[in-house]
């Protein structure tokens, strides 16, 4: 059973857009459509609203219908956003810009999609169902380039041995379901006593940001965004893990013009320019414990907001 998906620190998320009437929103990061339904009560505004995963159109259809002309959905990369809002007829944001940069609740709970190292099904983690699957990553890249995709993207500690053991093992067998990876994990990982996660945590982390390419979608996005914004407008932004969250905090201190503790090894994205931003909240706003009793996929986030104040 698939179940519902509860959007994540979503009155604060709305709050930090601050929604107002006449202005053009977008929502890069559609799922369910929950920021999006409530960017649409909060104030009679226009809302655009993208999400590459194609099962999300029956909610999006669901709030055509309510809110009709205010309401429009592309089912689409937001690294496309661009030229997503210029073939929607604008080239501006007046209000704002959200993203959600989790997994949803349909993705992780649909054993065909092959997310969750919990459900055994097909390798599969392409959130637009395109392009190369999971299993194919791992059944055709070299041990170091595995290796490397599992410390950058999932700071594994067992990259090494983990990458060794997939090189290994699938010369013996096609290792094309989740739980076939996992056992291997396992084995690599069964003198690890002291984790608190589960043991293919990280690597079933970096092989869905390397799947996706959701760091080259994100670095996409922070700078059409910064482009794109017009003054009072605001980018607000939920991480799920500490790699995303360092490129948004360096990217927000870069344009706000704060320059402590930049790092010249981070991506190229983060190195620009300075324009005229300011973050809005200094440390990061995080869930609090009642939405996180409630939800426990919320214990991660971390939302930050930056607003453009000239052009």
């Amino acid at each position: 059973m698939i179940s519902q998906h509860i959007p994540v620190m979503s009155s604060e998320a709305i709050e930090a857009l601050n929604v107002r009437d006449n202005l053009d929103y977008i929502d890069v990061t559609f799922g369910g459509g929950g920021y999006s339904e409530e960017i649409l009560k909060k104030a009679n505004c226009n809302l655009l609203s993208i999400d590459r995963d194609p099962t999300v159109k029956n909610f999006a259809k669901k709030l055509k219908v309510k809110y009709k002309k205010r309401f429009t959905f592309v089912n689409d990369d937001f690294e496309n956003l661009e030229s997503i809002i210029k073939e929607n007829n604008k080239t501006l944001v007046s209000g704002g810009i959200v993203a959600d940069l989790g997994v949803s609740s349909f993705q992780l709970d649909n054993a065909e999609r092959g997310f969750s190292f919990n459900k055994d099904g097909p390798l599969d983690m392409r959130m637009s169902g395109k392009g190369v699957t999971a299993q194919e990553l791992i059944s055709n890249l070299d041990e170091k380039e595995l290796a490397r995709i599992l410390w950058d993207y999932g700071d594994e500690e067992k990259s090494r041995a983990i990458a060794k053991m997939i090189i290994k093992e699938r010369n013996r067998e096609v290792l094309d379901t989740t739980f076939k990876l996992v056992k291997l994990i396992k084995r690599v990982k069964k003198s690890d006593h002291k984790r608190k996660n589960h043991p293919a945590t990280k690597s079933f982390q970096a092989l869905r940001i390397a799947t996706n390419q959701e760091f080259k979608s994100l670095e996409k996005l922070l700078m059409i965004s910064k482009k794109i914004l017009l003054p009072g407008a605001r980018l607000v932004l939920i991480t799920f893990h500490s790699l995303e969250d360092r490129i948004v905090k360096f990217f927000f201190n870069e344009i706000s013009g704060k320059q402590e503790n930049l790092n010249r090894h981070l991506p190229q994205v983060i190195r620009t320019k300075k324009v005229k931003f300011k973050v809005i909240n200094k440390k990061p706003l995080v869930p609090g414990n009642a939405e996180i009793m409630s939800n426990k996929r919320a214990r991660s986030a971390k939302l930050r907001v930056v607003e453009r104040v000239e052009i």
